[in-house]
């Protein structure tokens, strides 16, 4: 497993651990623990940034936006 492999992988373990704390933190806040929202607005910048940092991975890796390229391969599909 290459440096890219493990770097993305622990990004995603990251966004899937920011998710967790995430529901919780709402579940509290719904229920009226109103010091959570603080909590909740970290654990979204924390995702926000793990996928920031997997789109720059794929640029460095590719060397071209990979997710634009998905969306035009895709669009030429759907107009012919």
């Amino acid at each position: 497993m290459n440096r890219y492999d493990k770097d993305m992988m622990h990004e995603r373990e990251l966004i899937y651990d920011a998710k967790g704390q995430l529901h919780k933190a709402d579940k509290a806040y719904k229920k009226g623990d109103k010091e959570k929202k603080q909590e909740m607005i970290h654990d979204r910048e924390l995702i926000y940034d793990a996928k920031t940092d997997i789109h720059k991975e794929d640029v460095e890796k590719h060397g071209y936006d990979a997710s634009a390229h998905k969306v035009n391969k895709h669009s030429r599909k759907n107009i012919s």
